[in-house]
């Protein structure tokens, strides 16, 4: 789930279509919602080829929850900004925890009462490291 296109990136893109097996190419233009008149065309914003037709396949759409650590002690960490309150650091608690440098981690436990947690990593963080959740939804096209 893209809001737009990144240069360089390969993106999926879901359609209500007759059906057409692959692999066939696809050009998409931009449309500006006037039809094209007097020899005007509409710029080309992108190719690609379709994918096989297959009803399994999932769209999922991920946001990232991110929190900064208040005090560090080796592998263990309170982090703060990531939730306000302790009832989503329970509900979030089986989720693993990502660092921007690569540590892997898990909740503890919730600290008082206003959504700071503790947190243990595989291996020592720094202070000035971010703490990321990666959330995923399943996501349906558009009629």
């Amino acid at each position: 789930f893209e809001r737009f296109f990144h240069a360089g990136r390969p993106s999926v893109a879901t359609v209500y279509a007759p059906i057409q097996f692959g692999p066939a190419p696809v050009l998409l233009f931009k449309c500006d919602g006037s039809e094209a008149v007097g020899g005007m065309t509409r710029p080309l914003v992108g190719t690609g080829s379709l994918m096989d037709l297959d009803p399994t396949r999932i769209v999922a759409k991920r946001i990232i929850l991110t929190g900064h650590p208040f005090k560090v002690h080796k592998r263990s960490a309170v982090i703060r900004y990531m939730f306000f309150n302790p009832d989503d650091v329970a509900y979030f608690r089986p989720v693993q925890l990502t660092t921007k440098l690569g540590r892997t981690g898990h909740i503890k436990e919730s600290l008082g009462t206003h959504g700071y947690m503790k947190c243990i990593f595989d291996a020592g963080i720094k202070g000035n490291d971010t703490v990321c959740m990666y959330l995923y939804k399943r996501v349906f096209p558009k009629w």
